[in-house]
């Protein structure tokens, strides 16, 4: 009966689990591609952790596919990849990894970028991994392109980043991010490494070929050879694994080769030391015939000529203290370089005679400067360079810092048709490097088509809005304002909007933030694009997320919205959620002509959910259960200004907890009623068969019932009606119950009672004869009280002695054994759950 319950139990359980379980699945549809694996190339597909999805990729096909988070393609071929999601270029990443070995010298190999067309809408990762048998230096050369150095935190211009890991014993080592096009010409890394390149998704891969060979010899973690080029120039470096600490006890060094007649200056604009055991931290500076050690908060060189190696020493760390006090060696420093002669002039050619759209803007930055500007051999206070024109620059005595480099650059078209048809991302044009390294402002001027709007997008991600709660604090600050100087706002990246459409002309600005000055390769965060006019002034499109509340303002906070202008924010929210909206700070004007006028409603729906004017009042805080439109419009003020301020947060609705917790709760109490109905019923069942059957005595030992007549039938061992379904207690312990009066009707003692034993009282049978035979059961004149040996009845078979184990005994136990241990592990996991393969190690075997 308990087996049947058990039973019972849990098909209760599985039918309550699947009807809740099916009310909220669904199929999810799916995504397939085909990939061609090159030989000795590895092809990783990781979801993102970020993503919070749970889209899987599965490999083959019919039932041969395999589904996981991840996918490690290792055969060289073509393979089908099905993901288990719409989107998954939203959810994984893509590593595309391949080998190069050297095995001896010579050794030389030629690194060439190549994508996959299927991979196109995916962020990509090129992995290069350089090994070698023996200890050796691979140089990696970058002359045919140059790589700038940029903060860890920054991405390139164009969106290729690349990446140098130093093969450490115990780690590998970040030496930097680079872009494309600057002073460094190649990169020297000991006992090898790997070169990292980062392709965003939707964009093609436009990448140089970059040679590796055997290089010579190093002595220091790795070396950055950098040309400075002639005239003004100037590059930031950092620190190996920047903002983290450098490795203990190790050496960087960077080579900086200086023109003739030219002087260079090291900076450190930022550093940080460890605490140490031994040694001290530093800066070891190697010219020609001279080496000179400095600690890192001494006056660095300024004005040195010729060319000179920069070494950075670190410590042998205390890095029990060091981590406790988030200490270690860290440096971002800065080299320039000028020519030396005093009143001579420097030339540069500027051409833009096929720049129809850019223009160049130069002045000096005081009126005491002794810097003098010639434009075409003529003296002038500030040099402008319009476009379509090639002219001749001159600089004397102009030190970069005295100058300031202004770029325009118009985008835009007269007709919608003719404007380009993918959007266009705003970067710095690639100017002369002998024009001043340093830029003030770029400015980007946006012209719509007629009857057409500019349409600003994130370049990656999503784009926030500076205000109070929200600042943005990055090193370039980006302006938005329509062409007559209206102010937009200031954005920069992180956030929910992800485009911006703006009815008429827009200028957008990039100024420095904390630094002084730009960097020619700083990144960029729109891309813009042009599309059919637009009703409202302004359209900010966003996609609030779950439980974060996030900040809206009107255009040109904290000053108001122009007159007569509107501005919609287009609000898409994740199904199930209610956006908690409330209006932090409204500025209401006294309007001469219209009104101003605060709207929501709901996508897809003319009703109102909220309206307000400048002469009404109104709820500062609303629900709506779905996506929605906000929408104001400002009047023409006499006095004051319109400007609002608000916050939305998408949280879980009340009421949809309540649903499915009365859902559940009801689920499960009707589970227990019926599971409760069906024991009832069994116990029920089982009482009335237990009433019906009788105990009956039999003195002759035959089993069978009165009335029956003859013996019973034999009983099949394979028929179950010998096993009991039920055993009263009482009639198996009934005779522990008796009390001693019963107990010595049948000559017995009583239990729980020490009785001694005294030995044979009478010469009588110890048993009664056998009521079926007649015989005795025991032997009349056995003596009691002594010793015999028991003999077993003639027909019971002597006990077997326990043979020896076989080899098949043994391997039976093992078995059951490994059985034991594969079922009860609590450290096992799913079938093909290993880790996905990690670049340049386990993918390729392993590192010598």
């Amino acid at each position: 009966m308990k087996k049947e319950l058990t039973r019972l139990f849990k098909a209760a359980c599985f039918l309550l689990l699947f009807g809740v379980f099916a009310s909220v699945w669904s199929v999810p549809d799916s995504h397939k591609l085909t990939l061609a694996v090159h030989p000795g190339t590895v092809v990783n597909i990781n979801r993102t952790e970020a993503s919070g999805s749970k889209c899987t990729v599965c490999v083959g096909e019919g039932s041969k596919m395999s589904c996981q988070p991840w996918a490690a393609l290792t055969e060289a071929g073509e393979v089908s990849v099905t993901f288990t999601c719409t989107n998954p270029w939203d959810v994984f990443i893509v590593e595309i990894i391949k080998k190069i070995e050297c095995k001896a010298k010579p050794c030389k190999h030629l690194v060439m970028p190549t994508d996959s067309q299927p991979l196109f809408e995916f962020n990509r990762t090129f992995h290069w991994c350089l090994r070698a048998p023996v200890r050796m230096t691979f140089h990696v050369d970058f002359s045919k392109m140059g790589l700038t150095q940029i903060a860890p935190s920054e991405t390139c211009p164009d969106g290729h980043t690349y990446s140098l890991v130093a093969l450490e014993t115990t780690k590998n080592v970040q030496l930097g991010s680079f872009c494309a096009s600057g002073t460094i010409s190649g990169i020297q890394i000991l006992n090898g490494g790997k070169v990292v390149l980062m392709v965003p998704g939707r964009q093609k891969l436009e990448a140089k070929d970059v040679n590796v060979f055997w290089g010579e010899d190093i002595k220091s973690l790795a070396i950055v050879n950098v040309g400075l080029p002639s005239g003004q120039s100037s590059q930031e470096f950092f620190s190996p694994d920047y903002p983290s600490s450098f490795p203990d006890d190790d050496l960087m060094t960077w080579n900086f080769n200086v023109p003739s007649g030219h002087e260079a200056t090291v900076q450190f604009l930022d550093y940080s030391e460890p605490r140490c055991l031994k040694k001290e931290p530093g800066a070891e500076y190697k010219y020609e015939d001279l080496t000179v050690v400095r600690k890192l908060s001494d006056k660095q060189p300024t004005g040195e000529k010729g060319s000179f190696a920069l070494s950075l020493r670190n410590c042998e760390m205390d890095v029990v203290r060091s981590r406790a006090e988030a200490l270690g060696l860290t440096l971002h420093f800065h080299v320039s370089s000028i020519r030396t002669a005093k009143g001579s002039e420097e030339t540069c050619t500027v051409d833009l005679s096929r720049e129809s759209s850019l223009s160049l803007h130069i002045a000096k930055k005081g009126t005491d400067s002794s810097c003098k500007l010639k434009l075409d051999g003529i003296s002038v206070e500030s040099v402008i360079v319009p476009p379509g024109k090639k002219s001749i620059l001159s600089f004397r005595d102009c030190p970069e810092e005295d100058l300031l480099l202004t770029i325009n650059k118009t985008i835009g078209c007269q007709q919608l048709q003719d404007c380009p048809s993918r959007p266009v991302p705003l970067i710095v044009p690639s100017l002369e490097r002998c024009l001043p390294q340093s830029l003030n402002t770029v400015h980007w001027n946006l012209q719509a088509p007629e009857h057409g709007a500019v349409e600003l997008w994130a370049y990656v991600g999503n784009l926030q809005q500076s205000l109070p709660g929200q600042e943005c604090n990055g090193s370039v600050q980006f302006s938005v304002a329509e062409s007559d100087g209206t102010a937009i706002g200031q954005f920069c990246p992180g956030g929910i909007i992800s485009e911006v459409q703006v009815h008429g002309n827009v200028t957008v600005s990039a100024s420095p933030g904390n630094d002084l000055f730009l960097r020619r390769t700083f990144q960029t965060f729109f891309k813009v694009s042009f599309a059919k006019e637009i009703t409202e002034t302004y359209i900010f499109h966003i996609a609030p997320m779950k439980d974060v509340t996030s900040v809206l303002a009107s255009p040109g906070w904290p000053g108001g919205m122009k007159p007569y202008s509107t501005a919609s924010w287009i609000a898409t929210v994740p199904a199930r959620l209610d956006v908690h909206l409330s209006f932090t700070k409204v500025s209401q004007p006294k309007c001469s002509a219209r009104h101003t006028s605060i709207q929501v409603q709901m996508l897809g729906s003319r009703e109102e959910m909220y309206s307000r004017r400048e002469d009404e009042g109104g709820d500062s805080k609303i629900v709506i259960p779905e996506s929605f439109y906000l929408n104001m419009s400002n009047c023409l003020p006499e006095k004051n200004s319109f400007s609002v301020m608000a916050e939305i947060t998408p949280m879980k609705p009340t009421r949809f907890l309540l649903i499915i917790i009365v859902a559940v709760v009801g689920v499960l109490l009707m589970g227990m009623i019926i599971a409760l109905v069906v024991v009832c019923v069994v116990i029920r069942k089982k009482k009335k068969q237990l009433a019906q059957q009788v105990s009956i005595y039999n003195p002759n030992g035959h089993s069978f019932l009165p009335g029956l007549h003859g013996l019973p039938k034999t009983v099949d061992i394979d028929d179950d009606v010998h096993i009991y379904d039920y055993i009263e207690d009482t009639l198996v312990y009934g005779h522990l119950l008796r009390d001693e009066s019963e107990m010595d009707e049948y000559g017995k003692p009583a239990v729980d009672t020490y009785q001694p034993f005294n030995g044979p009282t009478d010469t009588k049978p110890l048993t009664d004869p056998d009521p079926l035979s007649g015989e005795p059961n025991g032997d009349a004149d056995t003596e009691v009280g002594v010793y015999r040996p028991f003999v077993p009845p003639a027909e019971t078979a002597a006990p077997a002695s326990r043979p020896a184990a076989t080899q098949e005994d043994t391997d039976s136990k093992s078995g059951e054994r490994l059985m034991e241990k594969e079922l009860y592990s609590s450290g096992g996991g799913e079938e093909g759950s290993d880790a996905p393969l990690s670049p340049c190690s386990e993918a390729l075997g392993p590192w010598i």
